[in-house]
């Protein structure tokens, strides 16, 4: 169970084994530690005994401090053990051929996941919309296509292949988007994919970013309970700004988490321009999609004959990122 403090003015203790969540130094929430696995700050002006920090260490739970725009700005951890072996062969992996297995991985997963998600929503609107469906049924083989261009690519390390797995993924992305625009034309207007820094005023668009930034911060803390260095990606290109590797793994899980939790919002009326104020959530908004995005990660999917919840699949494919770049398994990308 996840703990989220989405309130200003919480106060969160610990007696006898218990979080206590206390709002005007009243109790509102009880819960026994054995229960929570993790706690996601929200809001800023929530306060923490310094007894519950360490009960939290002490059982290993985590804590992520997010933005008002959902980036993940802290994490409160205890401290790891060294990894150095695997960092080592990380880096080294990155001038071998296995980094640039991962890194073509890490893209035709996502094209796929993203051919899956609009074929089914072709499907959906077969007999409703038999014209819409041939149209989205086109684009679909477009986007499959791209994801066959992706096995094509050759090289022996992964700055010889960097750049051309990143256009023909910013292909399928665009294809993929202008499909998605016209399956949901007939609910709302949506003007076109636009990340963070583009600064979006769309209620879609600033939706899915602020979940994208809240599953980023999910592949994180897997990633560095596995011992992999976050910064040191396939996919991406390193920076010091940008944990290259959150951003590669968190490409898979795009579209099976984020992109069915707000295009199932946006057909229940849950998602419209009343979310939104000065460009960003309002803190009810905010919870709403928190909320849908937990419920999405505690279900159950099938992935490689095992069904778990997909959050389980995170920490599963982080540590298959570890293995392979140990070269004890080849790493095949989560496809739903």
């Amino acid at each position: 169970m996840r703990l989220v403090i989405n309130e200003p003015g919480l106060f969160i203790g610990t007696k006898s084994g218990m979080i206590i969540v206390y709002k005007k130094r009243q109790k509102v929430l009880e819960a026994p530690v054995s229960k929570i696995n993790l706690v996601t700050v929200l809001t800023r002006g929530a306060s923490f005994s310094s007894a519950l920090l360490r009960l939290l260490l002490k059982h290993n739970i985590p804590i992520i401090f997010y933005s008002s725009y959902g980036k993940p700005i802290a994490q409160f951890k205890g401290f790891t053990s060294g990894s150095i072996e695997l960092r080592k062969k990380q880096y080294e992996a990155k001038e071998k051929e296995k980094g640039v297995k991962l890194a073509k991985a890490f893209a035709k997963g996502k094209i796929l996941n993203q051919y899956n998600l609009l074929y089914s929503m072709a499907r959906n609107r077969s007999k409703s919309n038999p014209q819409l469906a041939k149209e989205l049924y086109e684009i679909t083989k477009e986007i499959r296509y791209m994801a066959e261009e992706i096995e094509k690519i050759d090289g022996k390390c992964v700055s010889d292949v960097q750049k051309d797995i990143i256009n023909i993924e910013a292909e399928a992305a665009k294809i993929y988007w202008e499909g998605i625009a016209k399956a949901i034309s007939n609910v709302i207007y949506f003007p076109g994919r636009k990340k963070r820094f583009e600064n979006p005023s769309d209620p879609i668009n600033i939706s899915l970013n602020y979940l994208y930034s809240i599953l980023a911060g999910e592949c994180w803390i897997n990633i560095e309970i596995h011992g992999l260095d976050a910064f040191a990606g396939f996919l991406h290109t390193d920076s010091p700004r940008r944990p290259a590797l959150v951003m590669d793994l968190i490409e898979e899980f795009r579209q099976p988490i984020v992109d069915r939790i707000v295009f199932k919002m946006i057909y229940e009326k849950k998602i419209d321009e009343s979310i939104i104020e000065n460009n960003r959530l309002k803190r009810d908004a905010r919870m709403m999609l928190y909320k849908a995005y937990a419920k999405r990660l505690s279900t159950k999917v099938t992935f490689l004959n095992r069904s778990l919840p997909i959050q389980d699949h995170i920490f599963l494919q982080s540590r298959r990122i570890a293995e392979h770049i140990m070269e004890r398994e080849d790493y095949k990308p989560f496809i739903v």
